[in-house]
């Protein structure tokens, strides 16, 4: 989280003729759930009948599902467009959160789309993302996450993500922790619910905030057909499994609500479980014991992208009463994993980082 990446951000937006101004948009933040409300609230808007630019992260299989429209790709001379107006301006290297926002804008403004909603990356304040000027603010569960960049407290995470609220928008807030709800202060608060189902809340309301006439019921519906990758994403007779589930719930919340749902429609089998560093391992492994859901967990790092704690994580499930295996090859681990799955005619079920899935297909 580099404080000069916003500077540089609003610096070059006005090299390009400011493309965050070119629609009205969306922010969305929180600890969990921001790709998924931002698909809802882009979902709620295309059945209204508008053109929508999505921008969130990380992709799962393709780096494209970072710029869409929040149902796909758009055509791939919209990107083409982009990518040349972008080298045709800059030649520089830039950063990596700011050359993404940078590109997810200019897109959206080549596919002239009515509406953008922005996913913050990491945090807020200083998140290249808080740019723009967005009509409504929404804002997932705030958990303890990034410690090491955004604070150790509830109370230092929720001043970051705090970061992004501005004079007179409003925000639409998932339900939070006494301390965060003291930073947040004076804002819509909606009431804790199941799985996905607050994020479609949340979506709806944001949208309902700007179209008053809007059918909150329908628009939730809307938002809860919504299929993102890699969030409870089933795949029937995966590498001869029954099927494989795939979620990226990497918090101590989102774990348990994952776990609650899983109960909810009798999903068992083996685990493949890996988390960036700075997360809570510790709460969520006991979440996961508790559950009893799982014959056997297999332990890796999230790919390469993001840094991992492998020996704090065997250290959280040191408890387990099945079968622990452990492997910083997370290429190996994962093909155990679905061997022994296979053999055992079990599903296998992924859960942490989203940056894990992509590795399973």
């Amino acid at each position: 989280m580099n404080p000069e990446n916003l500077k540089l951000t609003a610096t070059l937006c006005e090299k390009f003729g400011h493309p965050e101004r070119f629609c009205p948009c969306f922010h969305v933040a929180g600890s969990k759930g921001k790709g998924t409300i931002a698909a809802g609230i882009a979902a709620i808007l295309r059945e209204k009948g508008f053109k929508t630019g999505v921008y969130s992260s990380p992709h799962v299989y393709d780096i494209y599902e970072r710029f869409s429209t929040g149902d796909g790709p758009f055509k791939p001379e919209i990107y083409e467009k982009a990518k040349r107006e972008l080298k045709s301006k800059v030649k520089e290297k830039l950063p990596w959160p700011v050359e993404m926002t940078l590109f997810a804008m200019l897109v959206f403004r080549e596919a002239k789309v009515d509406y953008a909603v922005y996913e913050v990356g990491l945090g807020g304040r200083l998140d290249p993302t808080n740019v723009i000027s967005p009509l409504v603010i929404a804002m997932g569960p705030v958990e303890l996450e990034h410690t090491q960049i955004l604070g150790d407290t509830l109370t230092k995470i929720a001043t970051e993500k705090a970061g992004i609220f501005k004079p007179n928008v409003p925000v639409i807030s998932a339900p939070q922790p006494s301390e965060v709800k003291a930073v947040f202060g004076k804002i819509e608060y909606l009431e804790d619910d199941e799985y996905q189902v607050e994020d479609a809340k949340i979506a709806a309301r944001c949208v309902k905030t700007v179209f008053k006439d809007l059918d909150e019921e329908a628009a939730i519906s809307t938002a809860l057909s919504v299929r993102l990758p890699g969030r409870y994403e089933k795949i029937e007779n995966y590498h001869g499994l029954p099927y494989l589930l795939m979620d990226g719930a990497h918090t101590e919340n989102s774990i348990k609500k994952v776990l609650a749902r899983m109960k909810k429609d009798g999903v068992k089998g083996n685990l493949i479980f890996a988390c960036a560093a700075g997360k809570n391992v510790e709460k969520m492994a006991k979440a996961i014991i508790d559950s009893g859901l799982f014959s056997a967990i297999y332990l890796t790092r999230p790919g390469d992208f993001k840094k991992s704690d492998l020996p704090r994580t065997e250290k959280a499930f040191k408890d387990a009463s099945v079968k622990i295996y452990a492997n910083s090859d997370y290429k190996a681990l994962i093909k155990k994993a679905l061997d022994d799955s296979k053999a055992q005619k079990l599903p296998c079920i992924t859960l942490g980082s989203l940056y894990l899935p992509e590795h399973m297909v």
